[in-house]
């Protein structure tokens, strides 16, 4: 792959986690290092949610779409015109990020189409965490959650990120953490239904389909027993199936 065409760009969901000793930070940092070293041909960009819960709730962060436009602003300084390829990977809420930060994107910079684009999400409350603390978490009015219930703005997203398809390559994938703490399978999993309904262009398969879309669910196992949530990016099974699902996703130029 020739060096400078390609780039992977990894959302953080919150990152700083409140209990140390119990709770890792969920951010991309070590995988990001990582990927850099292992695969010098790719533009690696990490994008962080910099704020942690006690500041979120106590209202001392900034608002949730200040947050999403400063990475904006970050990643326009960072983009490439030359990138043919583009993998997005969110984690947790930063898979809802990831989706606000494509739709921004493409209302500023509409320009920025590389000719390929693969979203990723592992463990996105697309749906709310899919639990009972749902409705608490309602009624708590935090901006950084209002994405995971505001179904209808999702869903608007999500059929602007398939409009790509219509000029590029497309591959959408919705992970799902293995007995997943935090946010259940039916959550991680809601865009499925979406996709499933949604008119698009035809793809691999079907009649006169020439691959434009694809999109598809997975299960990702981490080795750890506990806390598979925000242990995911500290997890050495997942590290391995991250890389392995980066190398498949990256097409060759």
């Amino acid at each position: 792959m020739e060096p400078g065409t390609s780039a992977v760009i990894c959302l953080d969901g919150i990152v700083n986690s409140t209990l140390k000793k119990l709770t890792p930070d969920i951010s991309w940092a070590d995988y990001v290092a990582r990927l850099s070293a292992r695969r010098p041909d790719l533009d690696v960009i990490h994008l962080q949610q910099p704020y942690d819960w006690r500041e979120i709730l106590s209202g001392q962060a900034a608002e949730y779409q200040a947050m999403v436009q400063g990475m904006a602003d970050e990643l326009l300084v960072k983009v490439q015109p030359h990138w043919h390829n583009l993998v997005v990977l969110g984690f947790s809420l930063g898979g809802l990020t990831a989706l606000n930060l494509v739709h921004l994107l493409s209302q500023q910079a509409p320009e920025l189409r590389p000719r390929y684009l693969a979203f990723v999400t592992f463990g996105a409350p697309f749906g709310g965490t899919g639990y009972l603390g749902d409705e608490m978490l309602k009624r708590l009015h935090v901006s950084y959650l209002s994405p995971a219930f505001d179904r209808d703005s999702t869903k608007l997203y999500m059929r602007e990120l398939l409009d790509f398809a219509k000029s590029g390559e497309l591959r959408i994938l919705l992970g799902y953490i293995d007995r997943d703490e935090l946010v259940a399978q039916h959550s991680a999993w809601l865009p499925a239904d979406w996709l499933y309904f949604a008119e698009h262009p035809r793809v691999d398969g079907e009649a006169g389909g020439d691959g434009r879309l694809k999109w598809g669910t997975f299960t990702i196992k981490p080795y750890a027993l506990l806390r598979r949530h925000d242990g995911l990016l500290h997890d050495p099974d997942a590290m391995a199936y991250i890389d392995g699902l980066v190398d498949g996703l990256l097409p060759e130029d």
